[in-house]
């Protein structure tokens, strides 16, 4: 989990940055909230990523309304950062907020344009990589976070009013046992 505000354009308030790698340890459970979300049990491997992306939007939306919070809606900018993101660490094997050429989320989130004009803005960022049908699944993912409280406060931060979602076939790790894998990545924002 990471985040970053910036009341002026020019000058950061936070940005703090938390890499783990997130693993559940047995299967959640679905809710009557998330049956909607129709390829929350798939594996990167089983479907298509932008189905995964959507299914994933799904169930953090399911969790906000579990809590009060008004829903986020999909971006295309945030969502081509994040898929960036996610396909260079599963290429180049890393796990981590900063990219190997030094670039945080901010900086990733500010090449799509996205803060482009906006007089004040807060951005995060949450990463995470499951392995086998449970763990690299949408529902594996967004349980992991949840169950993690730095991501856990970006889902639910009603600051957030967008986000973007980059899924990738496989793991940021080499030795992964041949499970079907998953490397997700998801920038929050709100701009003003």
């Amino acid at each position: 989990m990471a985040r970053a505000a910036l009341d002026k354009p020019l000058r950061m308030l936070a940005l703090l940055a938390l890499s783990c790698v997130l693993m559940l340890a047995a299967s959640p459970t679905a809710s009557a909230g998330t049956r909607a979300c129709s390829s929350m049990k798939a594996t990167p491997a089983s479907v298509g990523t932008e189905q995964l992306a959507a299914s994933t939007l799904c169930l953090l939306n399911a969790q906000r309304a579990r809590y009060g919070v008004r829903p986020l809606r999909m971006s295309e900018q945030l969502s081509e950062a994040a898929r960036r993101h996610a396909a260079d660490m599963e290429r180049r094997h890393y796990f981590s907020h900063v990219s190997r050429d030094g670039s945080d989320f901010v900086k990733r989130i500010r090449r799509t344009g996205y803060l482009r004009r906006a007089g004040s803005w807060f951005v995060g960022e949450n990463l995470a990589w499951g392995a086998g049908p449970n763990r690299s699944s949408p529902r594996g993912i967004v349980a992991a976070w949840m169950n993690s409280p730095p991501h856990r406060r970006n889902i639910l931060d009603s600051r957030f009013r967008e986000v973007g979602i980059g899924v990738v076939v496989g793991a940021p790790r080499r030795s992964v046992f041949s499970l079907p894998a998953g490397t997700y990545a998801t920038s929050f924002g709100a701009r003003g």
